[in-house]
C-alpha cells in the first residue's frame, strides 16, 4: 500500500515539475496577474502613521537582532561552521538594511533561505538560531508594508512603450508605423498589448504600483518562494544534498564533504548490507545521520575476536588516552589546547583500532560485501555488543524486554565551578559501573511523570545532576525475540510511545510492524551509531548516498 501511495505521489510531483519547467512562462504570467490583484487592494503612497510605526519597529528590530545575536553566538554547537558564518553574516546584513530602512525584502529572503537550509542541509538544531531567523522574517514582512512607497521616477505612456518594445524588432516596427500614422495612445497600446483590455491610465497606474517598493518586494519574494519550493521538493523527495558534519564515515566520507542522496529508492525497495544511508537518528529524533548498513532485518551478527578485557585495552593504549583540553578563558590558548587534544586523540584512536577489533560475521559467515566496500575492516566492539550474537528483528517478530541497563556517569568540575557528566563507557567495558534491572525494578526506581524519551538513552551532559537518579546514569535496554536466544539491541523508537514502553517494562510481548537495521560508521572507533542509539527503523531511512560532489578533487561514486 505504501509503495502505491509513494508511486502516486512521485507521479503527481513529477508531472508538477515537468509542467512548471515546460510551461514556465504561463506560470510566471499567472503569478504576475495575482500580484496585480494584490497590488490593487494595497493603499500606496507615504503615510506618516506607517512611517512612524516603521521607525519604531526598526529600533525594536535592531535591539532584538543584537540580543539574539549574542544568545545564538554563545550556544553549544557554535563549532558548526555554517551556523557561525550564518549568524555573523545575517546579523551584519540585517543591521545594514534595518538602518537604511529600505529593501527589506532582502532581509526576508536571506533569513528565509537560511532557515530553510539550516534544517534541511546542515542539521542545525539550535532553537535560538531558528527563532532569530523567524523573527527577522516576520519583522521584514511588516516593514515592507509599512515603508511602501510609489516610485520616484516619472512613469507615463512613453516610458511604458519604450520598455515594451526594447530589443523587440517586431514591436519596434509596429510602434514606428503607428507614430507615422499619428495614431493616439489608446490605439498604439492596443497594438503593443493586444491581450490586455485596459485603458492607458489604468496601465500607467498598474506600472506605478509594480514599481513601488511594495510591488518590487512582492515580485522578488514570489520569485524566491518559487525557487525555494522547487529546491525543497527536489531536496526532500528526489536528490538530497547534504554536508557531512563529522568524521564517523572516514576515510570513505570526510568532514565537510558534500554528497547527493537518492531519496526515491527506499520507497520502492529495502536497504541492503553495504549501502551508505541517510536517516533520522532515533536517540533524539532530530538529526540526519549517514552510516553504512552492516546488518539487515532478520540477520544475526557477531564481531569476530570481539572479546575485550582490561589487558587488551592496555595493549590498545587505552591507558594512554589524551588528557582533556585545559581551558583558561584565553581564546588563543584554548584554541591551541583544543588542537593539541584533537591531534593526540586521533593518534590514540588510530592505534586503538589497529590493535583491537575484528571482522563482522553475518549469519555465520564473514561478510564479503563489507570486506569489499569498507576501507577500514576492523570493528571495535563497544558497549552492549561485547561478546554477544546480535539478532536484528524483522516485521512480524514478537519482542519483549530483556533488561534495562543503568550505566554510571562520571562528573567533572568545569572552570566556572559547575559539574559536567559523561557516560562512563570504560567502566562498562571493564564489567563495572553498570547495573542490570528488570522492567518492574526500573519503573519502581524512576517514579516519575516524565516521558520515557527524557530518560531512556538520555545522555544530556549539561543537565546531569550527581544526586538525581534520572540524570546521573545513562539508561538503555536490550530486547529478546520470541523463539531466539540472541540479544536484540535497543529500539529507541519505543521510548516515544509511553504506553507501548510501559507494556514492555511490565513484561508484555510486542509484535513488530516494521523492519530494523544495524548501521555503523566506517570509522568504527569514532562513530556514534547503532552501538549508541540502537537499531534503525526502516521508515527512518530517507535515502542512499550516491555520489560525493565536493571537494572537486574527490568527486566519485560512493
Amino acid at each position: 500500500m505504501n509503495m502505491l501511495l509513494w508511486g502516486a505521489f512521485y507521479l503527481v510531483a513529477s508531472l508538477f515539475l515537468l509542467f512548471f519547467f515546460f510551461k514556465e512562462k504561463q506560470v510566471i504570467h499567472w503569478i504576475r496577474m495575482k500580484e496585480d490583484e494584490i497590488l490593487q487592494k494595497v493603499p500606496l503612497g507615504r503615510n506618516n502613521g506607517s512611517f512612524t510605526a516603521g521607525n519604531i519597529l526598526t529600533i525594536v528590530a535592531l535591539i532584538i537582532t543584537s540580543v539574539f545575536f549574542v544568545i545564538v553566538d554563545k550556544t553549544p554547537d557554535s563549532d558548526i561552521f555554517i551556523k557561525v558564518w550564518g549568524i555573523y553574516g545575517v546579523f551584519i546584513i540585517n543591521t545594514v538594511f534595518y538602518i537604511l530602512r529600505k529593501e527589506h525584502e532582502w532581509i526576508f529572503l536571506l533569513n528565509l533561505i537560511m532557515l530553510f537550509l539550516s534544517r534541511l542541509m546542515f542539521n542545525i538544531m539550535d532553537m535560538n538560531f531558528h527563532i532569530y531567523l523567524g523573527i527577522n522574517v516576520i519583522i521584514s514582512l511588516i516593514l515592507i508594508y509599512l515603508f511602501k512607497e510609489l516610485p520616484k521616477e516619472k512613469i507615463d505612456e512613453q516610458t511604458i512603450l519604450k520598455e515594451a518594445v526594447h530589443e523587440n524588432k517586431k514591436l519596434e516596427k509596429i510602434l514606428t508605423e503607428a507614430k507615422v500614422k499619428n495614431e493616439n495612445a489608446e490605439e498604439i497600446f492596443k497594438k503593443i498589448f493586444p491581450k490586455e483590455n485596459i485603458t492607458v491610465e489604468e496601465r500607467i497606474e498598474r506600472e506605478k504600483r509594480k514599481r513601488s517598493t511594495f510591488g518590487k518586494a512582492l515580485s522578488r519574494i514570489d520569485n524566491a518562494l518559487i525557487a525555494i519550493i522547487l529546491v525543497g521538493l527536489i531536496q526532500m523527495f528526489y536528490i538530497g544534498n547534504y554536508v557531512i558534519p563529522t568524521g564517523s564515515m572516514e576515510p570513505t566520507i570526510r568532514i565537510q564533504d558534500r554528497v547527493f542522496t537518492n531519496m526515491v529508492k527506499y520507497h520502492f525497495s529495502s536497504p541492503k548490507v553495504g549501502h551508505i544511508i541517510a536517516f533520522k537518528e532515533p536517540m533524539e529524533n532530530k538529526l540526519m545521520f549517514t552510516k553504512r548498513i552492516v546488518g539487515a532485518a532478520g540477520d544475526t551478527l557477531q564481531i569476530a575476536k570481539g572479546k575485550m578485557t582490561i589487558t587488551e585495552f592496555k595493549i590498545a593504549n587505552i591507558d594512554k588516552e589524551p588528557r582533556d583540553p585545559e581551558y583558561n578563558g584565553d581564546k588563543k590558548h584554548d584554541k591551541l589546547e583544543e588542537a593539541r587534544y584533537e591531534k593526540e586523540l586521533k593518534e590514540y584512536r588510530d592505534r586503538e583500532v589497529q590493535e583491537v577489533g575484528g571482522a563482522m560475521i553475518i549469519n555465520g559467515q564473514e561478510s564479503e560485501i563489507l570486506k569489499r566496500v569498507t576501507p577500514q575492516k576492523l570493528y571495535l566492539p563497544e558497549g552492549i555488543l561485547m561478546n554477544n550474537k546480535i539478532y536484528i528483528p524483522k516485521k512480524g517478530d514478537k519482542v519483549k524486554l530483556d533488561k534495562v541497563i543503568a550505566i554510571d556517569k562520571k562528573f567533572y568540575e568545569t572552570v566556572k565551578g559547575g559539574l559536567v557528566a559523561e557516560t562512563d563507557w570504560k567502566s562498562y567495558y571493564d564489567g563495572k559501573g553498570y547495573k542490570n534491572l528488570t522492567g518492574k525494578e526500573f519503573l519502581e526506581l524512576i517514579k516519575t511523570d516524565k516521558n520515557f524519551k527524557d530518560i531512556i538513552g538520555s545522555n544530556d551532559i549539561y543537565k546531569a545532576n550527581f544526586n538525581d537518579v534520572l540524570t546521573n546514569k545513562y539508561y538503555t535496554f536490550t530486547l529478546k525475540v520470541e523463539g531466539r536466544d540472541e540479544m536484540v539491541m535497543p529500539i529507541m523508537d519505543f521510548k516515544y510511545d509511553d504506553e507501548l514502553f510501559k507494556r514492555l517494562l511490565n513484561g508484555e510481548t510486542i509484535t513488530l510492524d516494521k523492519n530494523y537495521y544495524m548501521a555503523m560508521g566506517d570509522n568504527t572507533s569514532n562513530s556514534q551509531d547503532t552501538r549508541y542509539f540502537g537499531l534503525v527503523a526502516e521508515p527512518r531511512i530517507k535515502g542512499e548516498l550516491l555520489v560525493r560532489w565536493w571537494p572537486l578533487t574527490r568527486i566519485g561514486l560512493l
